[in-house]
């Protein structure tokens, strides 16, 4: 952007000009004054951007700008031509055009930017002879104003299609200036300031009662509908459910935007009319015309067409409709000046409607204050403050934002503090009662939904009723899978009158985001929660049946997302898409599961919860998905078939949640069931499950055990996507015993399957477990694309746990790679991604890994109670492994700040939890740092005896990244003891190691090699 005064003239009556002097003698004026003005702007340092009627100017200095516009009237005088200018000074954009463009007649420079219109509207206000600045240029030239030259302010004006009013300055000569401010124009006026709106300083005619009270929020809003009808709009219907605030925005625009139109704002109340006179008797009130002997229709349409360019508001014409084209369509024929703004529940179906639908406060802050502010009419001592501000923000939220629901919120806080507001929002008809003055209509929230309800057709209402068993909203195929119209034989199929809920405001309608991302075409329904309420009541009062009708129906959909072929099909080519769409139905699941419970409906409440799962194990909150399925599981009347899928569900669901207790027992009950069904593929999926399990308990021969039987079952009924699991996880607990060769050999056959089957959650999986391991063999380029791979495909499939796996390994990764404020931030973001979904074991790793990043930056204390967090979680939720790895990891914290022997203590601590739960690995890693820290006090013999138990221990799990480690550390021992010899063979040991694994030369066992042969030299 540069920062440039741009200056805009126009010669006042050009075309009289030439008609006056003919063409030839015309054409030798204007070139006179071409010829005078480029002289002038060469003298004072401008540019020539392009010319037309005038010239389009820029300047760097403001002060050359106005010493040209001040030479150049007076060259015009001296030519007999009056010209009028405009300057203002802001950033631009300068764009050089290519000499090839030039060269056939375009301009060398571009100007882009809004500065560029802002400065021509300005000079079109202008009258001949003056020059007009912005606030922009008078604040420029104040402190180097022209000798013998005066600026004069002449108040704010509306510009067309300028957001803002602009405040208006004259430069002229103090001598030889009678300034005097420029007269309105079409598109341009004067405005004055009265309280927070601008109102036109000449009076135009209009029916607006003054606001009552403030006006809050709908800025947006409002500027959008001036800008339609400012483009050229003539009927705009604000279309929006009862109590959205259609009546009070229409008329906050008429008073806020009334000097567009000077042929008055003509505001036309038709709540009471009901026939097509009642609609000519209200407009004819309204602009006050004495309806005579003729048609009514014509004598309106003569009234509104004699006042030129109006705007005519048609406020509540829903109950009116069939007398739309009998009046406002041939209105709209015969006042081609007059634009008309109608409020509805419903659509016109008029040619030339545009819709402008308007909903609840979509900012919650505008909600909040709205809120506050009627609190304050109702409490004048009524405050928004910390200690009330969430229940506010909880009430506005239950009202889905609607300002009727909100305002008559706020007047109960006469005796009802926001939190007791939230506490009785379930009875929100009843809480929400508004003041006896109100409109009939809109006296409580329920009148306002009545007014809408009495309107519809029989089957309308039916149908409205129903939709009440969606939660949060369906899509069409949903609709016409629940609603039942049956008994009305005239009623229209379940798209017609879907449509026509959507048309009446009734049902709202939006196409889901996936991520940020328009990519889910398949538009959605439902229902403000209000109106949602509304309807629950009328089914409830209808007929029993039909409301258990519709919630069997409503269960028997979901319930078929979650067979397992549906379940199945999410992880096949296309599932990404699948999988989007049942998370979007997470509400309806968990509501059709809920209802199946109350009913004993096994077979429902089963199939739905495992849908429901397929959303929670990816987004969380996991706690939910385990308190669904205990549930389920207490049903008494589960077939064995139905019983096994949930106790399968339920043990994956625990071990994600580390109730580890659970998961076993449910995954050993369902391993049971599947053999004695019999159900292979379940029996496959279970043994893959409990593999996992195991080795999350650090059980290494057991789970290889189990995911070796795993994969041979699913290999036996051929099911491909279940044995690509089950080879990604042997991967692992390869990878775990230091079989680096094998785990990538198992991993890229497993990722070959993924990609076969289109099984994009665990690619991404497979993805980030390569990154790891390429990580332990130094190769860091392909760590880091591994992990771009795989967080690209982790939130492409809003697998938001495994997200935040991959942030805080990858930030691990950033802390050797030295790139410590990155790797910060990713360890955040990953510990925010855990709590969101409820991972409390991945909780306690990413504080683990957090509290290592501290110890690198020498920040010990905060690393100190960082693990102390982390220990905490590890054993609120049982996991053993986990709890011994980080006392083993609070050692080496407390050896780094100099405290041996609380070090060695909780090196004892964990040494003892690791061994009880066969975790070998790990038990070996700390087995190394007990021995360095022994030998460090003098304590030789115990030291080298835990260095001896450590490498027995790392050499029979196979793990050779940690045993060249240990090795290094106990050469480092040798060589400081004066044992070259044994540090020598300490390190050939471990380059042999380095070797055999084929790790890089920038690893971690590298480095620390490299760090023993310099101790050595």
């Amino acid at each position: 952007m540069t920062e440039t005064t741009l200056l805009f003239t126009d010669i006042v009556d050009s075309t009289a000009q030439v008609e006056r002097l003919g063409d030839q003698r015309a054409a030798a004026l204007w070139a006179e004054h071409d010829r005078c003005a480029r002289e002038l702007l060469a003298q004072h340092n401008g540019r020539e951007i392009d010319r037309s009627d005038g010239f389009f100017l820029v300047f760097d200095q403001t002060i050359a700008a106005a010493r040209f516009a001040l030479a150049y009237h007076e060259a015009c005088a001296t030519l007999g031509v009056q010209a009028r200018v405009g300057l203002h000074r802001a950033g631009v954009t300068l764009r050089h055009n290519p000499s090839a463009d030039v060269a056939r007649g375009a301009k060398p420079i571009e100007v882009e930017g809004l500065a560029k219109p802002f400065a021509a509207r300005l000079m079109a206000l202008a009258a001949g002879g003056q020059t007009l600045l912005s606030a922009a240029v008078r604040t420029a030239l104040v402190a180097a104003l022209p000798e013998g030259c005066a600026i004069e302010a002449h108040g704010h004006y509306r510009l067309k299609g300028v957001a803002e009013p602009a405040e208006v300055f004259e430069l002229g000569r103090a001598a030889a200036s009678s300034f005097a401010p420029p007269p309105d124009s079409p598109k341009a006026y004067r405005v004055v300031r009265i309280g927070d709106l601008w109102r036109p300083l000449r009076d135009v005619p209009h029916n607006l009662a003054p606001e009552r009270d403030a006006f809050v929020g709908r800025s947006n809003e409002l500027r959008a509908l001036a800008e339609k009808l400012d483009a050229g709009s003539r009927l705009l219907t604000v279309l929006g459910p009862g109590g959205v605030g259609k009546t009070r925005f229409v008329r906050r625009y008429g008073v806020a935007w009334l000097g567009d139109w000077p042929g008055g704002v003509h505001f036309c109340d038709l709540s009471e009319a009901r026939s097509l006179d009642g609609v000519h008797f209200a407009v004819a009130l309204a602009l006050g015309v004495p309806l005579g002997r003729d048609d009514p229709t014509v004598q309106l349409g003569h009234a509104i067409a004699a006042r030129g360019r109006c705007l005519v508001i048609l406020d509540n014409f829903e109950q009116v409709l069939e007398h739309a084209g009998a009046t406002l369509g041939r209105w709209l024929d015969r006042a081609g000046e007059a634009s008309f703004v109608v409020t509805s529940r419903e659509r016109l179906q008029l040619a030339g409607e545009e819709i402008f639908a308007i909903e609840s406060l979509r900012l919650q802050d505008d909600a909040i204050e709205l809120f506050t502010v009627r609190a304050r009419a109702q409490r004048p001592d009524f405050v928004l403050a910390d200690a009330n501000r969430a229940a506010v923000a909880e009430v506005v939220r239950l009202l889905d934002g609607l300002p009727l629901a909100i305002e008559l919120a706020a007047a109960r806080t006469r005796i009802l503090a926001p939190h007791q507001l939230v506490a009785r929002m379930q009875d929100r008809f009843a809480l929400l009662a508004g003041s006896r003055g109100a409109a009939a209509r809109q006296a409580t929230l329920k009148a306002a939904i009545d007014w809408s309800w009495d309107l519809l057709v029989s089957w309308e209402q039916s149908a409205l009723a129903q939709c009440s068993v969606f939660e949060g909203g369906f899509t069409l195929e949903a609709a016409e899978a629940v609603l039942d119209l049956t008994r009305w034989p005239d009623a229209p199929p379940a798209l017609d009158v879907v449509q026509s809920l959507v048309d009446k405001s009734l049902l709202r309608t939006w196409v889901p985001a996936a991520r940020g991302r328009l990519d889910l075409a398949e538009p959605f329904f439902g229902m403000y929660l209000s109106i949602h309420d509304y309807a629950a009541e009328k089914l409830r009062a209808s007929d029993g049946e039909t409301a258990s009708a519709a919630h069997r129906r409503h269960g028997r959909y979901f319930a078929s997302l979650g067979t397992a072929e549906a379940i199945g099909a999410l992880s096949t080519h296309g599932g990404v898409k699948r999988r989007r769409l049942l998370a979007l139905e997470i509400d309806n699941l968990m509501a059709a599961c809920r209802r199946a419970l109350s009913l004993d409906d096994g077979e429902v409440a089963v199939a739905t919860y495992r849908a429901a799962w397929e959303v929670l194990e990816l987004q969380g909150p996991l706690k939910l998905g385990v308190e669904l399925g205990r549930q389920v599981l207490a049903l008494a009347n589960l077939e064995s078939r139905s019983r096994a899928a949930a106790l399968a569900t339920q043990g994956r669901a625990s071990r994600r949640a580390a109730l580890n207790d659970e998961s076993l027992r449910c995954l050993e009950m369902a391993l049971g069931l599947a053999i004695s069904l019999p159900d292979r593929r379940l029996e496959g999926r279970v043994l893959n499950d409990l593999g996992e399990l195991n080795r999350e308990l650090g059980r290494m021969e057991q789970a290889l055990a189990l995911l070796a039987d795993a994969v041979a079952l699913d290999r036996e009924v051929g099911d491909r996507r279940a044995e690509g699991g089950a080879l990604s996880n042997l991967a692992i607990v390869h990878h775990k015993l230091g079989r680096v060769t094998q785990a990538r050999e198992w991993l890229e056959a497993a990722l070959a399957i993924h990609r076969e089957v289109g099984d994009r959650i665990n690619e991404g999986i497979a993805l980030g477990e390569l990154a790891i391991l390429h990580t332990e063999l130094g190769s860091y380029d392909g760590a880091f694309e591994f992990y771009r791979q795989a967080l690209a495909i982790h939130r492409e499939v809003g697998n938001r746990s495994a997200e935040g796996v991959a942030l805080g390994n990858l930030g691990n990764l950033l802390i050797e790679r030295g790139r410590l404020d990155e790797a910060v931030a990713h360890q955040q973001a990953s510990l925010v991604i855990h709590r969101e979904v409820g991972g409390r074991r991945f909780e306690a790793f990413v504080l683990s890994n957090l509290a290592s990043l501290q110890r690198e930056q020498g920040r010990f204390d905060e690393a100190v109670a960082t693990s102390e967090t982390a220990l905490a979680i590890a054993r609120e939720v049982g996991n053993r492994p986990l709890e011994g790895s980080i006392l083993g990891a609070l050692g080496l914290l407390q050896r780094d700040q100099g405290r041996p022997q609380e070090a060695l203590l909780h090196f004892a601590q964990g040494l003892d939890i690791l061994r009880a739960v066969g975790d070998r690995r790990v038990e070996g890693c700390v087995q190394a740092c007990v021995g360095e820290l022994l030998c460090q006090q003098g304590r030789i013999e115990e030291g080298h005896a835990a260095f001896r138990a450590g490498e027995v221990l790392l050499r029979d799990v196979g793990e050779r990244v940690e045993l060249g480690k240990l090795l290094c550390m106990r050469g480092g021992v040798h060589a400081r003891a004066g044992e070259p010899e044994a540090a020598r063979g300490a390190l050939s040991e471990a380059q042999a190691t380095l070797a055999a694994i084929g790790a890089g030369p920038e690893s971690e066992l590298a480095r620390s090699i490299d760090g023993l042969r310099a101790l050595l030299a």
